[in-house]
């Protein structure tokens, strides 16, 4: 029977085989092909970058350069003899060492032993040393000499990950190539590519998935290829990667971040909790949500620079439109406790306290003991003594600019609308006259005031599903041809929904689009019965900040698309076509 072929991982089947293939490093490439041309090729290099990026691939196409039947030449023909056995791993001139297993000194006083020899087969002889940052101090000292005066007609190639780890003595005698991530758009045309060739079916939004998933490293990208592929059978989508990755990484960090905006510490246990019974590293967690947060930090204080951030266009206007539920402070702190929180799992055995710690500091400020979430606490009780600003009624919460009226807090009780509940106190021996807003219910007396239970609704319907699909009802407002809704429906998040009354929480800084949804009400309502099938009364609240810095009347300058909405909507103007 003839031997049956055995299976070759996708990740060696489309190894790099020329300067050509190698994706995402051209600066590298164009260097190397450069130093070939003009006979300028250094004795030493030091490839150093995250893992799967290229660097042995790249060190093998360098030995297949000066070896190549046809050269030395920057483009090697592949098919001589000297290329064919540097590809399959049998030149006896390219020696490639793990120095993992031969770091010792013994290994690098043979290796400079052998390095004078003349070549068996080819040109020159090549030693690839991988992961060389796990050298020994006494086999670097040994190599030194080497390096300084090596013999002629041998080159060394050292790559490693940790390239601060290496001696400055070694460094210094390589010429030195930073490989960089590969982008997200890179990897996910070359996982398209290589599943069509090996006749997988993979959506476009699978493709991205899988490319961020792995950070930049085609290698990973291959080989989760290979993987899903095994578990759809051939056919990738969305499904198959939530099933294999579980939640979808973003998804977990927009509910979190949405969480967090509206004080839900509820919802923030669920989604750890979910994350814990999937079995997800919270390290790794961690680390994902700290980079959103960033993503989120970058787009609210530097709009419009999509260079800095390593995502889609779509992703970047959920971003864009969830960075403004938050202030840059509020953002700064939550990655503070965030970075805090990396630190402590570092040492405990209990990362998953040290994460939820964080999550509900910054989900409830009342909890922090950190100075700046002290001055919250110190503005809401002098809003409970009767302290309170010109933008927020007695209940702590501005609902509308000045004159408006402002839901109404009970003494001893908890707001009637608050995102985050409030101890007892007792009330003031001459409370002053509180006002309601009109479509609050008014609580007779004895009675507590009504206020929606966080999480509660339907069956089928309940807050969490609806802060999930809630971009899915800003574009289909969109669709439907409404200009000025979906402009201030963005940067709403669901609070709470009790299958009657939906509350939505407006950042501090967004009062006027409280009043413009209210005034379209009844858009919104269609809009939920087409999507949801629910009619509920919405009632809209202007979240207070976590600690209010300057003079909580002065709004930040509206947008572009902002400031023609409120043209549109005061005005009932609609832009000129252009060329009138």
């Amino acid at each position: 029977m003839a031997e049956e072929k055995q299976y070759q991982s996708l990740y060696r089947k489309y190894r790099p085989q020329g300067p050509s293939e190698i994706l995402g490093q051209e600066h590298v490439v164009r260097a190397l092909m450069g130093a070939v041309q003009e006979g300028r090729l250094a004795h030493a290099f030091l490839f150093c970058g995250p893992r799967g990026t290229g660097k042995t691939s790249t060190a093998r196409i360098l030995a297949k350069m000066v070896n190549c039947e046809q050269g030395p030449t920057a483009e090697p023909c592949g098919t001589c003899e000297q290329c064919v056995a540097i590809r399959e791993g049998i030149h006896l001139d390219v020696v490639e060492l793990d120095a993992a297993s031969h770091g010792g000194v013994d290994d690098a006083r043979e290796l400079r032993e052998k390095a004078p020899t003349a070549p068996v087969a080819g040109r020159e002889k090549v030693y690839i040393i991988d992961e060389a940052q796990r050298l020994s101090r006494e086999a670097f000292d040994a190599l030194l000499k080497v390096f300084e005066e090596p013999p002629p007609g041998v080159r060394f190639v050292l790559a490693t990950t940790e390239p601060h780890k290496m001696p400055a003595t070694i460094v210094g005698r390589c010429q030195r190539f930073d490989f960089r991530r590969v982008p997200v758009e890179v990897v996910a045309e070359h996982i398209q590519r290589v599943a069509k060739e090996e006749g997988i079916g993979v959506t476009t939004e699978a493709a991205h998935t899988i490319a961020r998933q792995t950070e930049g490293s085609m290698r990973d990208a291959l080989s989760l290829l290979d993987q899903a592929s095994l578990l759809g059978g051939g056919e990738i989508g969305e499904d198959v990667l939530a099933s294999l990755l579980g939640a979808p990484r973003s998804a977990v960090q927009v509910a979190l971040a949405d969480a967090v905006a509206v004080g839900d510490a509820k919802s923030m246990f669920e989604i750890v909790n979910g994350l814990v019974q999937q079995g997800q590293d919270l390290r790794h967690v961690t680390a994902e949500t700290l980079a959103h947060f960033r993503n989120l930090l970058l787009v609210r204080t530097a709009p419009g620079q999509t260079e800095l951030l390593d995502v889609t266009d779509d992703e970047y206007e959920l971003l864009r439109a969830q960075a403004a539920k938050l202030t840059p402070g509020e953002i700064s702190r939550v990655i503070a406790l965030l970075l805090a929180a990396q630190n402590d799992m570092r040492w405990t055995t209990s990362p998953r306290l040290s994460l939820e710690l964080a999550l509900i500091r910054a989900t409830i400020p009342e909890t922090d003991p950190q100075p700046h979430a002290m001055i919250s606490r110190i503005e809401r009780l002098e809003r409970l003594a009767g302290l309170e600003s010109e933008a927020a009624g007695p209940s702590g919460v501005a609902t509308a600019p000045a004159g408006a009226e402002t839901p109404a807090t009970a003494p001893g009780s908890a707001p009637a609308v608050r995102s985050v509940a409030l101890p007892e106190t007792p009330p003031p021996d001459k409370p002053k006259p509180r006002k309601r807003a009109a479509k609050e219910p008014r609580a007779e007396p004895g009675e507590k005031p009504v206020s929606p239970v966080l999480g509660a609704g339907t069956a089928a319907v309940d807050v969490a599903m609806l802060r999930r699909s809630w971009p899915t009802l800003v574009d289909h407002l969109r669709g439907a041809g409404k200009a000025v809704l979906p402009s201030f429906l963005e940067v709403a998040t669901p609070v709470a929904f009790d299958g009657q009354t939906l509350e939505l929480a407006f950042p501090p800084d967004r009062k006027f689009g409280v009043i413009k949804v209210e005034e379209r009400e009844s858009e919104l309502r269609d809009a939920l019965q087409e999507l949801f099938g629910v009619t509920p009364t919405v009632r809209c609240v202007v979240r207070e900040p976590v600690a209010a810095t300057g003079d909580p009347d002065d709004d930040p300058p509206l947008t572009e698309e902002e400031a023609l909405a409120k043209i549109q909507a005061e005005l009932g103007a609609e832009p000129a076509p252009e060329g009138s």
